[in-house]
């Protein structure tokens, strides 16, 4: 028997066993690598399986083909790449790959006809017991666990992993390190990249559908790859909804309907009109120097961009940890430059916006600041550069330019 035929056997094996994979795993193609030593990877779109991978047991080669199809049908290295483009040289890439394995691991060490190689990664050796009992381990998406790990910055314990993902001789050109693209200069296509999550999200729903209770997939429900919406349509579609121009009934003005009758007037009902008072646009920018000039300008770009469409006007407060200047705008912002330098606290910026009456308000920051104990009276969203927990309010994430 070949080693393709070996191959085709534990795909169909698991597709079998539960039927659900049959509606992602046979999308993924298959490469096999004889002179390649590591026994399985992906790069993001095949699985990739060198010569070892024959030398496990039958069980366990069921087991690394289902782990690399999920690496890519839960798009794990583009995933990582969208960090990496947020965090730059900060990115880490083996806590990711590592964050990703426990997650897809969770999901099948549970399995009576796979099983992962000894030494693979399980979520109780990343995660403590409280956490998990807080918040158990199938709800824990790959970003969350990454995010932990990173601000642990354990690496001293980040040595077991399956197969090849952290292996001493990995190639320069793995793509969970740097992408191809980047390391040839080039631009990732972010347009084709959301077209494909959106196609895989459609597949993994489909599949999670037809399989049985229990199925690899529906333990995977919380790390469905999500398409992501521009940071600018979101913030446009939260303040033009609550600050364009509304209109309300009015009997100073009939109603068209009532005035078509002409002289036959047989009912008489009110008309509309525009209603009265100047809708106000809070915006508190975080002045503490977690905001870059160039996050800052396009931010104050869209505000400008809104106070066009709407007619509304801008009470922009500079804040740290304290305000230090507000200002209102009723045109749009020319020469905007931020005062401030200190720590960060949102508490006097919220009561500050309060105090102006604002009719929404925007708090643009980093997130690491001390956060008011109730909710202001007005809707507020915050306009991010990092993604961390919010006590209230809406959030939109603006990428690191």
């Amino acid at each position: 028997m070949t080693k393709q035929e070996i191959l085709s056997l534990r795909v169909r094996r698991a597709v079998t066993k539960d039927v659900g994979l049959a509606g992602v795993m046979l999308y993924v193609p298959v490469v096999i690598h004889e002179s390649e030593t590591a026994p399985a990877w992906t790069d993001g779109t095949k699985m990739h399986f060198g010569s070892s991978f024959f030398t496990f047991s039958e069980q366990e080669q069921v087991g690394i083909c289902v782990h690399e199809c999920l690496h890519v049908v839960f798009r794990h290295m583009q995933r990582g790449l969208a960090i990496y483009e947020r965090e730059g040289s900060a990115y880490r890439a083996d806590l990711w790959n590592v964050a990703c394995d426990a997650v897809i691991n969770n999901s099948i060490t549970q399995l009576s006809w796979a099983r992962l190689p000894e030494g693979a990664v399980e979520m109780g050796k990343l995660l403590t017991a409280d956490q998990l009992k807080a918040k158990p381990a199938h709800l824990w998406t790959s970003e969350q666990v990454y995010n932990e790990l990173k601000s642990r910055r354990r690496s001293d314990s980040m040595s077991f992993s399956l197969a090849n993902d952290l292996s001493a001789d990995r190639r320069t050109d793995d793509p969970w390190l740097l992408s191809s693209a980047d390391s040839q200069g080039e631009c990732p296509d972010h347009h084709q990249a959301e077209l494909e999550t959106k196609i895989w999200r459609e597949r993994i729903v489909r599949a999670q559908a037809g399989s049985h209770p229990g199925g690899v997939l529906r333990k995977l429900t919380s790390d469905i790859p999500q398409s992501h919406i521009r940071w600018e349509l979101l913030l446009r579609e939260f303040l033009n909804s609550r600050c364009l121009p509304t209109t309300e009934s009015s009997w100073n003005r009939l109603s068209r309907r009532t005035l078509s009758q002409g002289q036959d007037v047989q009912f008489i009902e009110a008309g509309t009109e525009r209603r009265n008072g100047l809708t106000r646009i809070g915006v508190v920018i975080d002045t503490s120097g977690s905001i870059s000039d160039d996050v800052l300008g396009c931010f104050i770009g869209e505000i400008n961009g809104i106070m066009r469409v709407t007619g509304a006007e801008a009470v922009v407060v500079d804040c740290d940890a304290d305000v230090h200047s507000v200002r209102v705008f009723q045109k749009p912002l020319r020469d905007y430059h931020p005062s401030g330098g200190g720590g960060t606290d949102f508490r006097p910026g919220v009561a500050e916006l309060e105090k102006q009456r604002a009719t929404v308000g925007v708090y643009l920051t980093d997130l690491c600041g001390k956060f008011p104990e109730r909710r202001p009276s007005f809707p507020l969203l915050w306009a991010v550069t990092q993604e961390l927990p919010i006590p209230f309010g809406r959030r939109v994430l603006i990428p690191h330019k």
